[in-house]
């Protein structure tokens, strides 16, 4: 790529999407690094960007792991249901089908317009990989996706920036129109908001949350066909790399705070 990309049109939430790349870019450049993805180091060589700003060592710590949970969660589904359908819901610069692909997936990437426009300088919609440029509130986009296969959706680094009215909406939008679907999002106890403020970018990223949840298990209440799975804490990993901080997953209440959510939708009985 003989010029740098510029990522001037994406403002405010958007622009969040540069702190998982950072986070995928530094981890990858480690040695002993948790996760491999030559993709963002591409892409973040190729931005007209400068970070100067470093990502603190535990904001690095949990990109990772989450990437490691979403990525572990997804093959698994993959595995199991090999031509089914993937929604990457806010996909930002994300680069999780480069990693997991099996060549069978019908695979979205669904994100607003300008975000879509970047992404398109480094990756190639093919016959199984598309692109969608809508915001996830706008609900035409489930009728571009094809029904008749079991569907995961991926909402990485999204729903916290949404009231919960809003993340309620989008569920049973999935809930309501891909019966057996499954879910996997990120999830935030209101205690984060208390760390990790020396970080700009990532202070500011914080500053905009505006739902949390303590468990993904409190979600069944809003709808008779939402069933919990899992919760995958992100301190629970690589207890080595958290450094003190590895302690803090014997306190219930703290081993909760950052997390990944796993929902299926189940038919409900006539």
């Amino acid at each position: 790529m003989n010029e740098k990309v510029s990522i001037d049109k994406i403002q405010g939430v958007p622009e969040t999407l540069l702190i998982p790349l950072r986070g995928r870019y530094l981890e990858t450049k480690r040695s002993d690094g948790i996760i491999n993805d030559p993709k963002s180091v591409e892409i973040v060589e190729n931005l007209d960007h400068e970070f100067t700003e470093e990502l603190p060592w535990d904001g690095q710590i949990v990109m990772a792991a989450r990437t490691e949970i979403l990525d572990e969660v997804t093959r698994k589904f993959l595995h199991e249901n090999p031509e089914s359908v993937v929604v990457n819901l806010g996909c930002g610069l994300d680069t999780r089908v480069h990693r997991v692909d099996n060549g069978q997936v019908l695979w979205y990437e669904l994100d607003l317009s300008e975000c879509i426009e970047i992404r398109e300088k480094f990756f190639q919609e093919t016959d199984r990989i598309k692109f969608i440029a809508k915001s996830v509130l706008d609900f035409s986009w489930v009728d571009d996706i094809p029904k008749d296969r079991k569907a995961l959706f991926i909402a990485e680094g999204l729903f916290n920036y949404f009231c919960e009215e809003d993340v309620k909406s989008i569920v049973n939008a999935i809930r309501e129109n891909f019966p057996n679907s499954e879910l996997v999002f990120e999830a935030y106890s209101k205690l984060i908001t208390k760390s990790w403020n020396k970080n700009p970018q990532v202070r500011n990223a914080f500053s905009m949350f505006k739902w949390f949840v303590g468990t993904g298990r409190t979600m069944e209440k809003w709808n008779a066909g939402i069933h919990f799975i899992k919760d995958f804490h992100y301190i629970d990993r690589h207890p080595k790399r958290w450094g003190w901080m590895r302690f803090l997953r014997f306190i219930p209440a703290l081993r909760k705070i950052m997390k990944i959510v796993h929902l299926e939708f189940v038919p409900q009985m006539n």
